[in-house]
């Protein structure tokens, strides 16, 4: 179709079957890029338009007791009609009940969404307790039938809270769907593109650069401050691309060797430096959480060196807590789990290992640009701060880190870690 004013033809048009506009598409661009200041990866285009697309298209809790207070007179006036004023707790709200509960654990909705129908299954609870209470001690004439639905009104109020409780204790337990496949994202920019031009913003697939660049020896004769190590290469340009190594003086890496050209090189510039900073940065998967025995161990990275390596995540034990992350779940995953040296499933709790074992993963690319670039910020700050005497989060500016719909808190670094040669965070971000 084209656009009645301008004939400028849509790029995504509804009326053909797409879910969104060209409008959505365009403001989920300057959205993710902060009004197109920041580079983003093909990846976190597509975690971001299906985060987008899931909120658009779903009736959350609020939503449905909504629609129930709506309809709650006429039901009532029925319940009324019948006499059925003891079970007119139980009559409203069995088909809401049953609903929240599939919610709760339905892939179909995003984390924060099933923890908040989890939450609304324990107020509903707590409600039919109380309006049984209130009925028995106040309006019933304690007879045998009156005392049997005071059992069954306590105990479906007590059950109900219970199972709100447990469904949110398994948030991490349950992956999230995809609606789209990665390749349709790249179709869909490669499309946009054609028609509206660029985006610049957007950064391709990094490729192998295999040919060394020759460096000025006055410059190799430096060395920087710290460094970042990602689990893949993808974070690495991700980092670059957005200035990072410039703004941090340090030098942005990737675990497979990106960017390959300057390796090598970067490499023997950072083993100059006897105080140099190591930062790890990877997903909770087995790959990234078996990141720092390598980095520690490989000679082809820091092994035999007494450096600190710092942690920022992600880790398994930051997503059981999270409130919104983008939880997968894969067969890979799970095989991968086997990779994991002994000594670094000893760093790892039994409920840490036994959810990789499960195959569940969360990748870091699942983040916006904005969040990603403000943990690494911050949990840098947070070092920085340790180093000069901040043992408290309280001593320093530091802690007013945006916890946010991506679950993302500031970083707690744990002072008694360091005669481990690495600090952990208890916490994302």
């Amino acid at each position: 179709g084209r656009c009645k004013n301008c004939n400028h033809p849509f790029v995504f048009d509804p009326q053909a079957g797409s879910k969104f506009t060209d409008i959505f598409f365009k403001n989920s661009i300057q959205t993710i890029s902060s009004e197109k200041t920041l580079f983003f990866t093909t990846k976190q285009f597509w975690y971001f338009l299906e985060k987008r697309l899931t909120k658009k298209g779903n009736v959350g809790s609020v939503g449905c007791l909504f629609v129930l207070f709506f309809l709650l007179p006429f039901i009532n006036t029925a319940i009324s009609a019948m006499e059925f004023y003891p079970l007119a707790p139980i009559i409203i709200f069995v088909p809401l009940i049953l609903y929240f509960i599939w919610a709760s654990q339905s892939k179909l909705y995003s984390s924060k969404e099933r923890r908040s129908f989890a939450r609304a299954i324990q107020i509903i609870g707590g409600l039919i307790l109380v309006a049984v209470l209130v009925w028995f001690f106040k309006f019933s004439k304690v007879k045998n039938i009156d005392f049997l639905l005071f059992l069954l009104g306590t105990g479906l109020g007590i059950f109900l809270i219970y199972l709100g409780t447990r469904q949110l204790t398994i948030q991490h337990k349950i992956p999230q769907a995809f609606q789209f496949h990665q390749s349709q994202i790249i179709q869909w920019l490669i499309r946009w593109q054609e028609i509206n031009g660029k985006v610049r913003i957007f950064l391709r697939t990094s490729r192998k650069m295999s040919e060394p660049i020759k460096i000025n020896s006055e410059v190799t004769a430096y060395s920087f401050d710290r460094v970042i190590v990602c689990d893949t290469a993808e974070i690495a340009q991700f980092l670059i691309a957005n200035n990072f190594h410039f703004e941090h003086n340090c030098a942005v890496l990737s675990i497979d060797g990106y960017p390959q050209n300057i390796f090598s090189t970067v490499m023997q510039m950072l083993k100059q430096n006897p105080d140099l900073k190591i930062y790890a940065f990877h997903s909770a998967n087995p790959r990234g959480v078996r990141m720092i025995n390598e980095l520690r161990n490989s000679p082809n990275w820091f092994g035999g060196n007494n450096l600190i390596i710092y942690d920022l995540g992600l880790l398994p034990r930051h997503v059981f807590p999270s409130k919104n992350m983008w939880i997968l779940k894969s067969d890979e995953s799970a095989r991968q789990v086997q990779q994991i040296p002994t000594a670094v499933k000893s760093t790892l709790s039994t409920d840490e290992l036994a959810w990789l074992e499960a195959g569940f993963y969360v990748e870091l690319e699942s983040f916006s640009p904005r969040k990603l670039l403000q943990v690494v910020s911050q949990g840098i700050a947070k070092t920085q701060a340790v180093a000069n005497g901040y043992t408290s989060t309280s001593d320093n500016s530091l802690d007013s880190g945006d916890s946010g719909d991506d679950g993302i808190i500031f970083i707690g670094i744990n002072n008694d870690s360091r005669n481990v040669g690495f600090f952990a965070s208890d916490s994302f971000g």
